[in-house]
């Protein structure tokens, strides 16, 4: 059995929320290969070595000299089909499909770049039930989230209301959205939150691999996200609540109010851990560091790092043990540390990005063909010795 790196106390976990650090870090990845599951709840998925190397900046910074990479690990099985896919629709219908393959065209007025994806044929798409104004909930097929979606992308700068606070201190300043190209669906919405003294470019592949999934992202561009009230996490969710009811915004009624999620790295994390507070929030994934939380409504995944020095895997163990009925886990990929998880070159999702995106289709998109990634006491990372694992509630 492995033994857990418990490094970083709860008291220097609400330190690094409130953004008192910004040292960089330095790690040469340890394979996660090899070893035999262990029994209970923890375990060792089959496969994946997942060696980072290069230098990592603890919360933004640049990082030169190379960037994480990870190979193996598990994949989704059945891909999502390169042109129309599995949708189907059973009433009404879906305007604007998203189409085109290669790079996506640039939003107007903000400058964003498109990244590619697959034609979708929205004529195919399923909704049954209205869920708010013209969206209603709708089936998606599976698809792999080790590779981007079938959605050109559009990044949109500098787009909403401003809130938090500003880079030392300054004025609050206003959001990064990262959205399918063409909005024709009923799009879940998932709200980030950066580490401290970053911003969301850091953390572009995650971000344009959930779009390119079909999800709508608000990125708070505050460098301290944990600090403000209201919350940046929450006001960017809010906003695109109003812009799906407002006739003018290119977001109207193409928004599922109904499946929100939230995720963040590091104090982003903490702020993911006060977000999942809030009614909207149906599932939540805090990447290193994690605040127990009483009144969550929906799963969660606390995520850290095994190979993290600056925060450790203490605060996702606390924060699992104060689930009670919900399903919920702390998943720890043992090989990489605060920060070289991330993707810094390429545009090919990491073995932990391609799990977040996994995470929020199984629980944002009703991927039934990824719960097996999550679910079961043999669950795919349950099984893969690159992970440690464990779940509460999570037996089906």
């Amino acid at each position: 059995m492995r033994t857990r790196q418990s490094a970083g106390a709860l008291a220097l976990v609400m330190t690094l929320a409130l953004g008192h650090w910004g040292c960089s870090n330095s790690h040469s990845g340890a394979s996660g290969a090899g070893g035999a599951a262990s029994t209970g709840k923890t375990t060792s998925p089959a496969g994946g070595s997942g060696g980072a190397s290069g230098a990592t900046t603890g919360m933004g910074g640049s990082a030169s000299g190379g960037g994480s990479s990870a190979s193996g690990g598990s994949r989704a099985t059945g891909g999502m089909p390169g042109t129309g896919g599995a949708f189907s629709r059973t009433g009404g219908s879906a305007a604007g499909g998203a189409s085109g393959g290669g790079k996506g065209g640039a939003s107007a007025g903000t400058g964003g770049a498109g990244a590619g994806g697959a034609k979708v044929d929205a004529a195919e798409i399923t909704e049954a039930g209205a869920t708010g104004g013209d969206c209603a909930a709708m089936t998606w097929p599976t698809a792999d989230p080790s590779a981007a979606g079938p959605f050109p992308t559009v990044t949109e700068n500098n787009v909403g209301p401003v809130a938090g606070v500003g880079l030392d201190g300054g004025a609050p300043p206003q959001f990064t959205l990262f959205r399918p190209k063409d909005l024709g669906l009923c799009h879940p919405v998932i709200t980030w939150g950066n580490g401290t003294s970053a911003n969301p470019s850091m953390y572009k592949v995650l971000l344009n691999n959930l779009a390119s999934h079909g999800f709508v992202v608000i990125a708070s561009n505050s460098p301290n996200v944990a600090q403000g009230n209201p919350a940046p996490m929450i006001v960017g969710v809010t906003w695109v609540l109003q812009q799906n009811d407002d006739p003018t915004s290119e977001l109207y009624h193409h928004i599922d109010p109904t499946r929100i999620g939230a995720t963040g790295h590091s104090q982003g994390a903490m702020a993911t851990s006060q977000a999942a507070t809030d009614s909207h929030i149906t599932t939540n994934v805090p990447i290193e560091g994690a605040q127990s939380e009483k009144n969550l409504h929906g799963p969660a995944m606390f995520f850290c790092g095994g190979q993290d020095t600056i925060v450790g895997c203490s605060g996702a163990q606390s924060a699992l043990k104060t689930v009670t009925t919900l399903p919920a886990m702390s998943a720890e990929y043992v090989s990489v540390d605060h920060g070289s998880w991330l993707t810094f070159t390429g545009n090919k999702p990491s073995v932990v990005e391609a799990t977040v995106t996994a995470w929020m289709r199984v629980h944002l998109m009703g991927d039934s063909e990824l719960r097996p990634w999550f679910y079961g006491a043999s669950c795919k990372l349950c099984t893969d010795s690159a992970w440690i694992v464990s779940q509460k509630n999570m037996d089906q």
